[in-house]
C-alpha cells in the first residue's frame, strides 16, 4: 500500500513503538518481581522491535559509531555535556546518593532504545520529509520524543509530566544536533544515560518525583531551557550541510 511507504506514516509508526510495546507488555505480564530487571527487559524488547522494523520496513541507516574527528565530535557535544553536568551535579550532595550498577545498566538500555528510535531512525525520516532541512528534522524528532513521555501520566502527576515533556523536547534538540553533526549514536546514548541515572541514584529523589505537583514556574523554566537549546541548535546547524553517504 502506498500509504505505508509514506514518510509521515513511517514517522508515526516509529514514534509509537515505545508506548505500544510497553502497553502490550503490561497487558500480558502482571507479575513484576524485580522492577529494575523488568524495566531492562522492557527497554531491550523495545529496541529489538525497533531494530527489526528498521531492517524490514523503515530501512534507515543508523550510524552507531564514527571514529573520525573525535575531537570535533566532542566539541559539538560540549554544550550538552556542560548542561548535563550542571543538571546532575546537585545530586552528588543528596544524603542518600549511592551509585548502583542496576541503575547504570537500566539507563543504558533506556538510552539505547530511545536514541535508536528518535535519533537513529526518526531524524533521517524527518530529513526526507523536510527535504534535508536539518534543523527542522532535529526539532521534529524531538517533538515526537517529548510527546511519548505523555504515557507517564499513567503513573505520575500532570505537573511532573508536563515539565518532563518540555524537557524531553529540549534535550532531544541537543541530542539530535549532536547526532546529525557527528553521526555517532554512541555519544548520545551515553549522554542520555548520564542524564537519566543520577536522579535514580537517590531513593528520596525518586520518591519525590511521584509527588511533584503542577507548577507554572517550572513550566516557565522548561520553556526557557527549550529556547536555549533551540539557540544552540540554530548556531550549530545554521551553516551545516549534510554530506552524502
Amino acid at each position: 500500500m502506498k500509504i505505508l511507504k509514506s514518510n509521515v506514516t513511517k514517522i508515526i509508526l516509529a514514534s509509537i513503538i515505545f508506548p505500544v510495546v510497553m502497553i502490550l507488555i503490561s497487558l500480558f505480564v502482571h507479575n513484576k518481581n524485580s522492577t529494575s530487571v523488568w524495566q531492562m527487559l522492557s527497554d531491550l524488547l523495545v529496541f529489538l522491535v525497533a531494530f527489526l522494523l528498521n531492517n524490514r520496513y523503515f530501512k534507515q541507516k543508523v550510524n552507531w559509531f564514527n571514529p573520525r574527528d573525535l575531537g570535533q565530535q566532542l566539541y559539538t557535544a560540549f554544550p550538552a555535556i556542560i548542561i548535563i553536568a550542571v543538571l546532575d551535579s546537585p545530586m552528588l550532595q543528596v544524603p542518600d546518593f549511592k551509585i548502583k550498577l542496576e541503575v547504570i545498566i537500566l539507563c543504558l538500555f533506556v538510552g539505547l532504545a530511545e536514541e535508536y528510535i528518535f535519533r537513529g531512525i526518526l531524524i533521517d525520516l524527518f530529513l526526507k520529509l523536510f527535504r534535508n532541512n536539518v534543523l527542522g528534522a532535529v526539532i521534529g524528532s524531538s517533538v515526537m520524543f517529548g510527546m511519548i513521555h505523555l504515557m507517564n501520566l499513567r503513573a505520575l502527576p500532570i505537573g511532573y509530566v508536563s515539565a518532563q515533556v518540555l524537557f524531553a523536547i529540549a534535550i532531544g534538540i541537543l541530542f539530535g544536533t549532536i547526532y546529525v553533526k557527528t553521526r555517532n549514536l554512541l555519544i548520545v546514548i551515553l549522554l542520555h544515560a548520564l542524564r537519566d541515572m543520577f536522579p535514580m541514584f537517590s531513593n528520596k529523589m525518586v520518591s519525590e518525583m511521584s509527588m511533584t505537583k503542577f507548577s507554572i514556574a517550572t513550566i516557565y523554566v522548561m520553556l526557557v531551557f527549550l529556547v536555549i537549546t533551540l539557540i544552540i541548535a540554530y548556531v550549530q546547524l545554521n551553516r551545516f550541510e549534510l554530506k552524502a553517504d
